[in-house]
């Protein structure tokens, strides 16, 4: 009876960790769109669709301005390669994610690699 009761929690912790409710809730990136960015870690929080192209989050633009400085996650679709700016118009410091055979997701505060562009994204450039 223990036994059995250890491989249905053990059952059940790994059907909830693949659901996504106690880790990622990261999905993969429609074929319409090259990339994804969330609000917060794992894909949580608003998620704004990236389409192939640029996007710059200016100050004065009254829909873009909300998505300034306030990107913590992205996902990729496979193929494409993402490029985030800290500046607007595709200038200062910048970070590229490249998604292979794939989709990626990256939490940008966890990798070295990009945490200088945690929550300081201004512009960005999507191609696949």
């Amino acid at each position: 009876m223990t036994k059995l009761l250890v491989a249905s929690l053990l059952l059940v912790s790994i059907y909830s960790v693949n659901a996504g409710l106690f880790g990622s809730s990261c999905e993969d990136v429609p074929a319409n769109l090259c990339a994804r960015v969330y609000d917060d870690e794992d894909c949580k929080g608003w998620g704004l669709d990236i389409p192939e192209g640029e996007m710059s989050f200016s100050f004065w633009s009254p829909v873009w301005y909300w998505y300034r400085n306030d990107i913590e996650s992205v996902s990729v679709r496979k193929g494409c390669t993402f490029t985030g700016f800290d500046d607007t118009n595709y200038r200062g410091e910048s970070a590229t994610i490249r998604a292979g055979s794939r989709d990626r997701h990256v939490n940008l505060g966890d990798e070295s690699e990009y945490d200088n562009l945690d929550e300081e994204i201004e512009s960005l450039r999507c191609v696949c």
